[in-house]
């Protein structure tokens, strides 16, 4: 699976999942950063693009050790790892933070706070100098990677196919039937 389809996948679950397509890419973003543009040895050995530890998820297993000792959560598809953290992390409210408040997030730098506010990462407390040090480098690194996204936007709202398909046929009958009639 390219790096593009993975983007893809990861914009439109947080589309489906209400998250708006700013914020949809800003996570597509976020996963890049987190595991190296899906290189990183966590990606490839748990299908799990965040580095997202095993806390016994319903969709994981425990995967390879981590350098804190604990254990990564490895999934059985890409699709999985995206699900765990998009349809389940971030819709939990942590620590005053919503899971509203991130799906209308509409900067790296607004999104990298409230990740932080959330206590995603880093070890240093929300509201310190080093919290804000945190979020600079966080943001900047997503900043970076929204470079190279480049995902197709058409899901941005639920579409009923049937009406556009009736549409597309409609406008082909007319037309026909104008140049039939010789008026086009």
């Amino acid at each position: 699976m390219s790096s593009s389809e993975i983007d893809q996948i990861i914009y439109n679950t947080a589309i489906q999942q209400g998250f708006n397509p700013t914020a949809a890419k800003l996570i597509a973003a976020q996963a890049r950063f987190e595991s190296a543009d899906y290189t990183s040895n966590v990606f490839k050995a748990n299908n799990n693009t965040s580095g997202i530890k095993f806390i016994k998820q319903a969709n994981a297993v425990q995967g390879t050790l981590s350098p804190e000792g604990n254990y990564y959560a490895k999934f059985n598809t890409v699709q999985d790892g995206i699900n765990d953290k998009i349809v389940r992390l971030y819709n939990i409210t942590m620590r005053g933070i919503a899971p509203q408040q991130l799906k209308d997030s509409t900067s790296a730098d607004d999104f990298a706070r409230k990740l932080k506010q959330r206590g995603y990462y880093g070890d240093a407390a929300y509201g310190t100098s080093e919290a804000e040090s945190d979020i600079s480098n966080y943001s900047r690194g997503m900043k970076a990677k929204l470079l190279k996204i480049n995902v197709l936007e058409f899901l941005k709202k639920p579409i009923n196919y049937a009406i556009i398909g009736g549409i597309v046929l409609g406008l082909t009958v007319y037309l026909y039937v104008l140049k039939k009639k010789k008026i086009i």
